[in-house]
């Protein structure tokens, strides 16, 4: 079953001393995931640009080229960023969608249809927040990378790495507060610890303190289980398609 576009998810949250009534959507997830790349690759030394109806960003450190929730993909757009992840020696270039969009000329290109993103939403509340922080977990440091837009979220075990995971706070998004979860890793070793929840645990309060009404993620079906268990639901998913470029010879 194809899902809708838009499948909005409304709650009402108590916040900064009153109720607030936020209407969530599909493109608020996809809009606030490619803040987090353009963002990311400002950060690191990459760029981000437009070419014919098809926005791109390159990411320096994963040598990735990727296209975000293009209207239509088309030759005069494809074929200059190929040229572009090319020169720049990109490792993979991968073409985030929503359901509305079809691949049209992908597969002549070479791409594959990749992993699904799910879109999860979450209400944060006073009472929520509280209850989630009311017994923190030792094993987590969090560090606020752009005062009151980023936090990294590092999970540590007897000074061994265990996992992490970012949140980010866009700017500028009018009447909506919303943040998003990035990049949750956790160890394998240190999986069904409750490392994870608290992660998410130290990035919700903090995205929280600085305004955010409510959180948004992109999740795999392995990973959406726990964030079902931490209140968040689906309201669509996504798709994505990917070229691997072969090596130089």
């Amino acid at each position: 079953m194809t899902l809708p576009a838009v499948m909005p998810t409304r709650r009402r949250c108590w916040h900064g001393g009153g109720w607030s009534s936020l209407v969530v959507t599909l493109s608020d997830c996809q809009r606030t995931q490619h803040a987090w790349f353009r963002a990311l690759a400002e950060a690191t030394g990459g760029r981000a640009f437009s070419t014919h109806r098809m926005d791109w960003v390159w990411l320096p450190e994963t040598r990735q080229m990727l296209c975000m929730f293009p209207t239509e993909i088309t030759e005069a757009g494809l074929q200059p960023a190929l040229a572009e992840a090319e020169r720049r020696g990109a490792t993979a270039v991968g073409v985030w969608m929503n359901a509305a969009v079809r691949e049209g000329i992908l597969p002549a290109y070479r791409f594959e249809r990749g992993w699904q993103p799910w879109w999860m939403t979450r209400p944060l509340d006073i009472e929520s927040v509280v209850a989630d922080s009311d017994e923190p977990d030792d094993r987590v440091t969090l560090t606020s990378l752009v005062p009151h837009q980023v936090w990294l979220a590092t999970g540590r075990s007897e000074d061994e790495w265990a996992g992490r995971s970012y949140a980010y706070l866009p700017p500028d998004q009018g009447k909506k507060h919303l943040a998003g979860i990035f990049d949750m890793v956790v160890a394998p070793e240190h999986r069904r610890t409750g490392l994870g929840t608290a992660l998410l645990n130290a990035l919700s309060e903090a995205a929280f303190n600085a305004g955010a009404e409510h959180l948004l993620l992109n999740a795999t079906p392995d990973g959406q289980r726990l964030y079902r268990q931490r209140g968040f639901e689906l309201i669509g998913k996504g798709q994505t398609w990917w070229f691997h470029p072969p090596e130089p010879a």
